[in-house]
């Protein structure tokens, strides 16, 4: 009698491993319960631990269990024997006792990423966990792929066969073990600059927008790969797909969106393509705003800085919005937001100081108070190319006052907006403010060594912004009564033409009005403006002290 009780555990056990061994791959459905061959019903993960537990040596029922966990979204489970094992315990149990099984490794480094894992014989890194699962399966494509993504652009590393390959020849061989792999051709992509083309194994030759739409047409729901293809469109360009679709960059966003509802980045990259007020309508019918889009990226991603810092621009000074979560914040503290969860956001600090009067103090979240020229400081300390930060830093000072930057260099105001002018030659309110520190006779060398006067600062703006109503105005006034001058484009004008220039783009100048109307001969005398509109030099005058 106790020999046939053995005999029937031993048969039960084997029929249990068999099961084990033959289970299919669906961890979703992991509760499912399944009848065993003595009729009674038990769940896969249960099947799993019976197996464990008689058999604790078979590896692959560790990497099984490990693979229910993750489908579940759960960090550990509890084996019969009371141990608990989180996922990444349970695949460096099925390395330990199976030294060949390729998936373990793999999804053991899948886990470790940015983390630092011990395996069993006591080496570290993940790298060795993927050289491990090339070893054990070399033909396997997403192995390669997934070597290279822990790789630096520039780095190289020796597989266990000796040979050594860079992050880019991994993904090649990766293709070459399966040229329908979309990750190998997405994470391709991202290795290429602007404009960059490379060959692949099957010498055809591609950029990085061609490999996104590979990596697309390889999987049509690759949402990663639809938002990265949009990141390198302007905003009115458009784009064929592999299958003849043509998408604007807004349509790509959307259907990253459509593939990934919960993307905090599709929606925030969405919104930039928006003006305020301006609405989109998502592919599931949804009509949003550009406030609405960023909100949305804010609930998905709390810790999202820019999405903060683009919201906060959405609102005049004063306003308050409500986020998702109901909480009520002005665009000051959504600035504030943004800076405490990222201290290195240059251009939150930079908005920030636009809410603040010269010599007004701030709060920051850490606790610090700052004034507007600090904020300033610290956004040129963070990003030192943008042509704005040194510009309004210059807008800070005092008559012939200095300032010292945090890299410890110290400079004039006029310096400033030489240093805004060398970042960005387009910037008009630079040349319009380097001019007002200038006497009508005097000039200055700008940082390209290029000598201008107060004049052709003020024609270069009008060059750069034929619309800009202050440069026509201040132009009018270095000139006298009959002079005549000579606009970019070979246009002359006389001082009255300039300020009726002025006021073409800006009906507001009251400085306008007064200086036409002094240049008439009499109070009777009268001129016509762009608008139309006839006045006298009397009505012109009254207008200017409205």
């Amino acid at each position: 009698m106790k020999r046939k009780h053995q005999n029937n555990n031993s048969s039960n056990e084997s029929e249990l491993l068999q099961l084990a061994i033959t289970l299919e791959h669906d961890y979703n459905n992991a509760q499912q319960t399944i009848e065993l061959p003595s009729g009674e019903s038990i769940t896969k993960e249960q099947l799993l631990l019976k197996v464990i537990d008689l058999h604790p040596n078979y590896g692959n029922a560790y990497c099984k269990l490990a693979l229910i966990l993750k489908s579940e979204n759960r960090s550990s489970v509890i084996l019969q024997s009371g141990l608990s094992m989180t996922v990444q315990q349970l695949y460096l149990k099925a390395i330990e006792y199976d030294s060949t099984n390729s998936n373990s490794y793999n999804n053991a480094g899948n886990l470790s990423i940015g983390e630092s894992i011990i395996q069993p014989d006591g080496q570290s890194m993940i790298q060795q966990l993927y050289l491990k699962s090339i070893e054990s399966y070399p033909t396997s494509s997403r192995f390669y792929n997934n070597l290279a993504i822990v790789l630096s652009s520039d780095e190289s590393i020796t597989l266990l066969n000796g040979q050594t390959m860079t992050k880019r020849q991994l993904c090649m061989k990766a293709i070459e073990c399966d040229p329908t792999n979309s990750n190998t051709y997405f994470n391709l992509a991202t290795m290429l600059s602007n404009g960059e083309t490379i060959t692949l194994p099957n010498e055809q030759s591609m950029t990085g927008q061609q490999l996104y739409l590979k990596s697309i047409e390889c999987d049509p729901k690759k949402s990663d790969a639809y938002f990265n293809l949009a990141c390198l469109l302007s905003t009115s360009e458009s784009i064929a797909l592999n299958d003849g679709q043509s998408m604007t960059k807004q349509k790509l966003y959307l259907k990253s969106i459509e593939l990934d509802p919960f993307d905090s980045s599709s929606y925030y990259m969405l919104s930039t393509t928006l003006s305020n007020g301006e609405s989109i309508a998502l592919n599931n019918g949804h009509l949003m705003t550009k406030q609405q889009l960023l909100l949305k990226a804010i609930e998905y991603n709390p810790t999202n800085s820019n999405a903060f810092n683009r919201l906060a621009t959405t609102l005049s000074n004063g306003e308050s919005i409500t986020l998702l979560n109901g909480q009520l914040m002005s665009k000051q503290q959504l600035y504030l937001k943004s800076i405490e969860l990222d201290p290195t956001n240059s251009r939150a600090y930079y908005n920030l100081a636009n809410t603040l009067s010269n010599g007004e103090s701030i709060t920051l979240n850490n606790g610090q108070s700052i004034t507007k020229q600090l904020i300033l400081l610290v956004a040129v300390d963070l990003d030192s190319t943008i042509s704005n930060y040194y510009n309004n830093l210059a807008t800070t000072l005092e008559l012939s006052k200095s300032i010292t930057l945090n890299n410890g260099r110290t400079m004039t105001e006029q310096q400033l907006y030489l240093k805004a002018i060398e970042c960005d030659p387009t910037n008009t309110y630079s040349y319009s403010n380097l001019a007002t520190t200038l006497s009508y006779s005097e000039s200055i060398t700008l940082n390209s060594g290029q000598s201008m006067t107060v004049r052709q600062l003020y024609l270069k703006v009008i060059e750069i912004d034929p619309t800009d109503s202050y440069s026509y105005k201040n132009l009018a006034n270095i000139l006298s009564r009959h002079e005549i001058i000579t606009l970019h484009g070979d246009v002359p004008m006389t001082k009255q033409q300039l300020l009726l220039e002025s006021l073409r783009y800006d009906q507001t100048q009251t400085s306008s009005y007064r200086s036409i109307g002094l240049l008439l001969l009499n109070n009777k005398q009268t001129i016509t403006l762009p608008n139309g509109k006839r006045m006298s030099r009397r009505q012109l005058l009254q207008r200017a002290r409205e």
